[in-house]
């Protein structure tokens, strides 16, 4: 079994409530682990061997989305991120 260490220091999402901040958390680091638990995953993150910045894509939330969908979302481009 691989195991992945990801450390993210810093995030940046503009325009989301300080309230939502835990929801969003939570959300990112349930679809990371989902995301990143693939064998295909784990092999490309692998090859990288580190990223020091990654900068993704804009993404599209719908106005009044569950903080956990805004982070489920912002996991998803952060992997879309890691494959190109």
């Amino acid at each position: 079994m691989t195991r992945i260490v990801l450390h993210i220091d810093r995030l940046v999402l503009r325009g989301f409530d300080r309230a939502d901040q835990t929801g969003i958390a939570e959300g990112l680091r349930e679809e990371l682990g989902r995301l990143l638990a693939t064998p295909q995953a784990a092999q490309a993150l692998m090859a990288q061997h580190s990223v020091p910045r990654l900068k993704v894509a804009a993404l599209r939330i719908a106005p009044g989305a569950q903080a956990t969908a805004v982070g489920e979302q912002t996991a998803q481009g952060i992997v879309r991120g890691m494959r190109s």
